[in-house]
C-alpha cells in the first residue's frame, strides 16, 4: 500500500530568507537544505530564480520551464537538441557494420553493354 505525498508550499518570504541564509552563511547548498528539511534541489531551484531575470522565487509560470525562457532560449535550446539529433546520426552511420556482412556496394550503370556484348556494371563501395 503506497501513500500518496502532498506537495508542501512554501511562501515567498521563507524562498527569499532561505536564499539569503544561502548566500550570506557560506555553509554548503546541502547543510542549509537539511536544517530547512527541504531536498537540495528545492534550493538550488530558488536560488536560480532568485539570481535570474529579477522574478519573484516563486512567481507562477503558466506554461512551466519553457514560459519562463526567452524565444531567443527556447529557439536556441531547440537548435541544440537538434544539432545533437543529426550529429547522433552522423555517428551512427560512419561506424561499420558488425554483422560481418561484405561492405555495402552500389551498381551504377549496370545494363550497359560492352565491346563483346557483355554486360557492364560499375560497382562503387559506399562503406568510408
Amino acid at each position: 500500500m503506497t501513500t500518496k505525498k502532498t506537495r508542501r508550499e512554501f511562501t515567498d518570504e521563507f524562498k527569499r530568507e532561505a536564499v539569503v541564509l544561502l548566500r550570506d552563511s557560506g555553509r554548503p547548498l546541502t547543510q542549509i537544505a537539511a536544517e530547512l528539511g527541504l531536498e537540495p534541489s528545492v534550493l538550488r531551484r530558488w536560488r536560480s530564480l532568485a539570481n535570474g531575470a529579477g522574478q519573484a522565487a516563486s512567481a507562477p509560470r503558466p506554461g512551466g520551464a519553457v514560459a519562463a525562457m526567452s524565444a531567443e532560449q527556447v529557439e536556441i535550446r531547440h537548435l541544440r537538441r537538434e544539432l545533437d539529433r543529426a550529429q547522433m546520426e552522423r555517428d551512427i552511420l560512419k561506424k561499420p557494420a558488425r554483422s560481418g556482412c561484405p561492405p555495402v556496394a552500389a551498381e551504377t550503370g549496370c545494363g550497359m553493354v560492352g565491346p563483346r556484348g557483355a554486360a557492364v556494371c560499375f560497382l562503387v563501395d559506399l562503406t568510408p
